[in-house]
């Protein structure tokens, strides 16, 4: 027996003679395949985690947002200085891009100091133990202005136009106590305090660091067999001056060396120096009061391996937007506290402060003095070479070939230059190296003169 057709509605013979195929009309719904439900369950749970991670980031941002939008209501008076912190931040251990920690400072912490009308500066870092030495290089420059050595930078633009304001070095000593100094992550910890014990234990007098270093580099791979000895004896009847200015025709006339050059008038002399007592040059036995420190937790994830860390921080970037959040709440309300270097069961040590991001770094970073060793093996090897090259095209010994043509070689000159150059950076990494491989380094100097945000308890909310 054959069943009998089905009785079809009456949306069918209404929607039958307007051209619409007939199997899409006896068509049956049916669920998709089970390779279709499996692609669209995996989409949508992850479209549904990123959706909400996203909105709960915006509510936790405009939650601090409100609680310090007051501040920014505050008014000023024109002739005085909104509240200004410093960042410092560096270079992270086998990070290439050296603005990681300034990105994260800015994607997380900035928005809650725009909202409070903080102003901020920024220094970073672009080289391992750089920051460390700029901040070194600022307190000295600091100690020689109190001494007198040196003159501010407020003071020279006073000299040349009046500036409104109160600028006078107690008004600007009020601010910078009255900002603070924001680092960000572990590695910028490190730096930061080494640079504050160079600073405050080092001579303040100023120095050519790498005219120092140029002159402890041996010569001998520059040693050339084929330089010339010879000395020629002075002509009698002529002194010293005038047989060394004759020997060149590049040389002087005998009047310009003398300074009596009827067409230059008198050569100007560079000024002497006078030395600088030793009684000024001495450290102090105590750092004076520091800028309150607001530390910032940062973990950077490098690597292959760390993916499935990136994958999860992707979908949880609420937790960094709270982080980022706190600290910068800390550091807005001025909730502070002096800096420990030791456990208590008050206190916790702050020399500690982010110790577990320091498990996730790349474990190709203990083992940068063996590829700078490697590195300037190879490069002395090749610069024998070039050193070769460029004396017999100097000397004369030969002809340049069609790629020396098109593409000359280095110099000896250019080629002691480059190798200054990479020596510097070699030290300067080995420097940061030892910096960043070792602990948050502490003084006795910085007893009682550092001092850290904290969040603030309840009753000191109530105050601001």
């Amino acid at each position: 027996m054959t069943t009998p057709p089905s009785e079809k509605g009456g949306l069918h013979a209404a929607l039958k003679y307007t051209g619409i195929p007939p199997s899409w009309l006896e068509k049956r719904p049916k669920l998709p395949s089970r390779n279709w439900l499996i692609f669209m369950s995996v989409v949508g749970s992850l479209t549904a985690l990123y959706v909400d991670d996203r909105r709960k980031c915006k509510q936790i941002r405009n939650e601090y947002i409100e609680k310090v939008q007051h501040l920014a209501e505050v008014p000023v008076f024109h002739k005085d200085w909104t509240r200004k912190v410093t960042v410092y931040s560096c270079r992270y251990p086998e990070d290439h891009d050296h603005e990681r920690s300034m990105k994260y400072f800015k994607k997380y912490v900035k928005p809650i100091f725009v909202a409070a009308a903080v102003d901020y500066d920024i220094i970073n870092g672009n080289q391992y133990g750089a920051l460390a030495s700029k901040v070194a290089d600022d307190i000295k420059k600091k100690r020689r202005e109190i001494a007198g050595l040196e003159k501010s930078r407020d003071q020279l633009l006073h000299e040349l136009q009046p500036q409104t304001g109160d600028r006078s070095p107690t008004a600007r000593r009020r601010r910078e106590l009255g900002g603070g100094a924001v680092i960000i992550g572990r590695h910028s910890l490190k730096e930061y305090m080494e640079g504050l014990r160079r600073g405050w234990s080092e001579s303040m007098l100023k120095r050519d660091a790498e005219e120092e270093f140029a002159n402890t580099l041996p010569d001998d791979v520059f040693d050339d067999p084929l330089a010339s000895t010879v000395t020629e004896a002075p002509m009698e009847g002529l002194d010293s001056t005038s047989s060394s200015s004759s020997s060149s025709p590049l040389s002087p006339p005998v009047d310009v060396v003398r300074n009596r050059s009827p067409l230059f008038g008198q050569i100007r002399q560079p000024p002497v120096r006078r030395p600088t007592p030793a009684s000024l040059d001495i450290p102090p036995a105590m750092m004076p009061l520091q800028a309150p420190i607001g530390l910032v937790p940062f973990t950077n994830h490098i690597g292959f391996k760390q993916v499935p860390y990136m994958i999860y921080d992707f979908f949880t970037e609420r937790y960094r937007v709270l982080s980022g959040c706190q600290a910068a709440y800390a550091i807005v309300m001025e909730n502070k506290r002096p800096m420990t270097h030791i456990d208590s069961m008050v206190t916790p040590n702050d020399l500690d402060f982010d110790r577990q991001s320091e498990r996730y770094i790349k474990s190709s970073w203990n083992k940068l003095p063996k590829r700078t060793e490697t590195a300037k093996t190879d490069y002395y090897k090749e610069l024998k070479d070039k050193i070769k090259v460029a004396r017999e095209l100097a000397y004369g010994e030969r002809e340049p070939t069609r790629a020396e043509r098109s593409n000359p070689p280095m110099t000896e000159v250019e080629l002691r230059g480059q190798r200054l150059k990479k020596e510097l950076k070699w030290k300067d990494d080995l420097e940061g190296w030892e910096v960043l491989s070792g602990e948050v380094v502490w003084d006795d100097k910085f007893e009682g003169a550092l001092e850290v945000f904290v969040a603030p308890t309840h009753s000191s909310q109530e105050e601001h």
